[in-house]
């Protein structure tokens, strides 16, 4: 006795996919959230910077600012004629000796630089079960 069993892959592959879109989604909203808890507030342009300029559902977060990576870095970037302050686009370099920065903690007393970071360290694990329990439903049709 034998059985055939066809399988319609393309269908399959559309469901993983569209399921693995809404986890990453979920989860880049959390990591979104815990990682702004610890970055820099000034004007809360950085914090909006991530929420309106990630890719989620490709797993993407970006902070994008002119000054974003220089605060992640948390030390002080200097461009060609010594500035900290440098023309958009113009590379800049860390100043030796190295100078670290101090973020104002009036509005966010957890701000600190590698703010990412410091929040995976954190809450890496719950991203990880954030995800799978996301795909899991999704991929059962609760999504």
């Amino acid at each position: 006795m034998s059985a055939t069993f066809k399988f319609n892959v393309p269908e399959i592959m559309g469901n993983i996919e569209a399921a693995n879109q809404e986890a990453l989604v979920e989860m880049g909203q959390q990591i979104i959230a815990n990682s702004n808890y610890y970055c820099p507030h000034g004007e809360d342009s950085l914090i909006t910077s991530a929420e309106n300029n990630s890719d989620l559902e490709n797993g993407i977060i970006i902070w994008d600012t002119p000054y974003a990576s220089y605060l992640y870095h948390g030390v002080l970037m200097v461009g060609k004629n010594g500035s900290a302050w440098a023309k958009r686009g113009e590379k800049k370099k860390i100043k030796a000796p190295e100078q670290k920065l101090n973020f104002a903690t009036d509005k966010n007393p957890n701000a600190q630089n590698m703010w990412f970071h410091k929040a995976k360290d954190i809450h890496g694990d719950q991203w990880n079960t954030i995800y799978k329990n996301a795909f899991k439903k999704a991929m059962k049709g609760g999504g």
